[in-house]
């Protein structure tokens, strides 16, 4: 507090408590001359006083009223955020305020020198504060309250040559007079006590996690060891598919307490020894609190110990051993189930996912057309009608559990605006516009999953079913119009015939269109994940990875790495790779010629119906060749 004057700034106590908790937590960077420092504060609704106070941080002789070298970053306004930041990083010093880590967009987490977070005053700063500035000295116990003080109220209390019992007179009368709160009804989206019971649409992780309810009742009953009880659990899916509410419902249905946390809070102070630290602390609170369940979003954040080089490779590296330490449990932690969380699992490195650690993979994916009901039926407490519920479905194809949950959000506000209960066109009104395919797109659509679904069930592929879109969302998403759906084989020798039959169905979308339509569109090779994007990479880890082409030597996987550029370390390689896909390609439109008729009848039936079951394509095609091979075999 040398550094300022106690009757400079037009600070009063709240600046003053601002100003001494971001100096103790700048500390590191007192002597800089440069820096563009990111701080936590602990209480968004004072950040006003922050900034006030973090400019006479930077320089003493600032005035407050000019902002261009403090921000209060709003995260509700990322991308306007971001360019003001910007142009603020050429400052020769910059504060930048987050209400959180989680709010640290991840390019200007990395643009930033540090993040620091700011604790709250307690009451030893509190009381040497108090004395410094107004020369009055307080008690442990009057030090803690004026700390819980809300700052507005004690900005006025605190007044120079006013005695200390006054202040606190005027604050409880202050407090006296403020209107009572109403009491809250029950918020129906708080699904704060929602379980796993009571969830739809997450499949194989609801089974999981309704078997590991079970084995922790047992355990706690004495009738199996820790040993018998699944440790940790990985859950990857595209983002809002509800990783973060499956905890929450599985921690409820296993009746234990949930810690959550997340790779960007362990990092938020940014030091390699801090986010050991706070990693520890996450683990040792989960141990303190067995049985419990330890909730770690972002893991893939950690990335692999293979892939990490440049100047951050020993941070990541012994971020990753660190997490292994704990993993393994060397103080033990029976009683701790840890579910990790990510968008990415080919990111996490592989020894995370070793026996005794993550060894379960549970893949999260977007919800059908039954869950979306599900899910609807849920945020709306079955309110509503169960050909309302189908309704909604239909509209939000390619939606996930947390978009559908804003749609229900929005609808509760209009109907809260007319002060009435929430109704269909309530709902409706915020559903995605939603425009019929015209029919000779749909028909368009219809011969390409044909193709797919006759040429994988001639290869002898279990096909469950062909749909086609008939309607679309009108926005700027990338949605997919059809999908044929093959169930995997449990025992199949993946030999290079099993490669080549697989490309062939992939390339049989393609083929079906020239064979039919006399063309095919862009849209079997328009953007990664593409048929002939798939393709290319099947016939490439063919050639270069699974020794079934011209030459053994391997390099790795390609089918689950990026292969851009090896068609220059290999320049026969792509020769090779398009001789491949053109020989698939013809032979898928021999099947498809052998079977015109079927296909005829087929695209007709699903350009009506929108989906077929995959034994009516089979019956289809009974009689036109007896002798189709089986992959189940």
């Amino acid at each position: 507090m040398k550094n300022i004057s106690r009757d400079g700034h037009d600070f009063s106590l709240p600046e003053f408590l601002a100003y001494a908790s971001i100096s103790g937590a700048m500390r590191p960077f007192k002597r800089a001359t440069r820096y563009a420092i990111g701080l936590i504060v602990p209480d968004w609704d004072r950040r006003v006083t922050y900034m006030r106070a973090a400019l006479v941080v930077i320089d003493r002789e600032l005035d407050f009223r000019f902002r261009d070298q403090v921000k209060a970053f709003d995260d509700e306004k990322t991308e306007s955020s971001i360019e003001s930041v910007m142009d603020m990083l050429q400052n020769t010093k910059t504060i930048i305020l987050f209400k959180s880590s989680e709010a640290i967009p991840s390019d200007l987490r990395h643009a930033l020198d540090a993040i620091v977070q700011v604790p709250p005053p307690d009451s030893r700063l509190v009381r040497g504060v108090v004395r410094w500035a107004y020369g009055i000295g307080v008690t442990e116990q009057q030090a803690e309250s004026l700390a819980k003080s809300n700052w507005k109220r004690l900005k006025l209390a605190m007044t120079r040559g006013r005695p200390i019992s006054r202040v606190f007179a005027v604050l409880e009368k202050m407090a006296q007079e403020e209107p009572s709160a109403p009491k809250q009804a029950k918020d129906p989206e708080a699904l704060s006590d929602i379980r796993l019971e009571d969830m739809e649409g997450y499949g194989e992780a609801k089974e999981w996690g309704l078997e590991l309810a079970r084995d922790l009742a047992d355990w706690r009953a004495g009738t199996i060891s820790w040993e018998d009880v699944d440790k940790g659990v990985l859950l990857s899916g595209p983002p809002g598919t509800g990783k973060t509410m499956f905890a929450r419902a599985l921690a409820a249905s296993c009746h234990v307490k949930l810690i959550a946390t997340s790779y960007a809070k362990w990092q938020a102070r940014g030091y390699l020894n801090d986010f050991l630290k706070a990693m520890q602390k996450s683990f040792k609170e989960a141990r303190d609190a067995a049985p419990a369940i330890l909730f770690i979003d972002e893991i893939d954040a950690f990335g692999s110990r293979d892939d990490a080089q440049g100047s951050n490779a020993s941070y990541d590296i012994k971020a990753i051993n660190g997490l292994l330490e704990q993993l393994d449990g060397i103080e033990g932690r029976e009683g701790v189930i840890v579910v990790a969380a990510c968008n990415h699992p080919k990111m996490v490195d592989a020894a995370i996912l070793r026996a005794g650690r993550l060894d379960r993979h549970v893949v999260i994916s977007l919800p059908d057309q039954h869950s979306r009901e599900a899910i609807f039926r849920m945020h709306l407490l079955e309110s509503l009608g169960v050909e309302d519920y189908r309704d909604f479905a239909a509209a939000t194809a390619g939606l996930s559990g947390a978009e559908i949950q804003k749609i229900v959000r929005n609808a509760r506000r209009s109907a809260r605006r007319r002060r009435g209960p929430i109704t269909r066109a309530d709902v409706i009104l915020h559903l995605p516009f939603m425009a019929d395919i015209p029919p000779n797109i749909l028909k368009a659509s219809a011969v390409h999953e044909i193709g797919h679904a006759v040429v994988g069930v001639a290869l002898g592929m279990d096909l469950v079913r062909v749909s086609i879109a008939g309607r679309i969302r009108v926005d700027s998403s990338l949605q997919s119009l059809g999908q044929a759906r093959f169930r995997r084989g449990t025992w199949i020798r993946r030999t290079k015939e099993h490669y080549l039959d697989l490309i062939a169905m992939t390339m049989a979308g393609m083929a079906a269109e020239e064979v039919f339509l006399g063309g095919h569109d862009d849209g079997v090779a328009g953007n990664e994940g593409s048929d002939l994007f798939e393709a290319t990479k099947t016939a490439i880890a063919l050639e270069r990875s699974y020794g079934m082409g011209e030459k053994l030597a391997s390099y790795g996987d390609l089918r689950r790495r990026h292969f851009e550029g090896f068609g220059h370390f290999d320049p026969m390689l792509l020769v090779r790779v398009d001789c491949i896909l053109q020989e698939q390609l013809d032979r898928a439109k021999e099947i498809l010629a052998r079977h015109r008729k079927a296909c005829s009848i087929l695209t007709d039936e699903l350009a009506s119906r929108l989906e077929l079951p995959g034994q009516e394509v089979l019956d289809a095609l009974d009689g036109e060749d007896e002798n189709r091979p089986r992959w189940s075999a």
